[in-house]
């Protein structure tokens, strides 16, 4: 294991709450017996994790995640 000095975060604090937010809008936005599915919630907060990597402008992240969860077929 390496020490943690050598850890390098990916995400600095600021970006890690945007993404909070972003997950806890898109959420909200979620049919009901979607909110509490592990499954729903992992494939939005990767949806959410993948926009952010692409530089997408933070106002549009929940939205653009909330899009791509309900084009992706059920079974990715």
């Amino acid at each position: 294991m390496h020490p943690f000095s050598e850890v390098k975060h990916v995400y600095d604090p600021e970006a890690l709450r945007i993404m909070g937010i972003a997950f806890e809008n898109a959420l909200q936005s979620l049919p009901p017996d979607l909110k509490d599915h592990e499954r729903a919630r992992r494939k939005l907060a990767l949806l959410i994790l993948r926009h952010m990597d692409q530089g997408q402008p933070d106002v549009n992240l929940s939205d653009l995640a909330l899009l791509d969860f309900l084009r992706w077929p059920a079974r990715h």
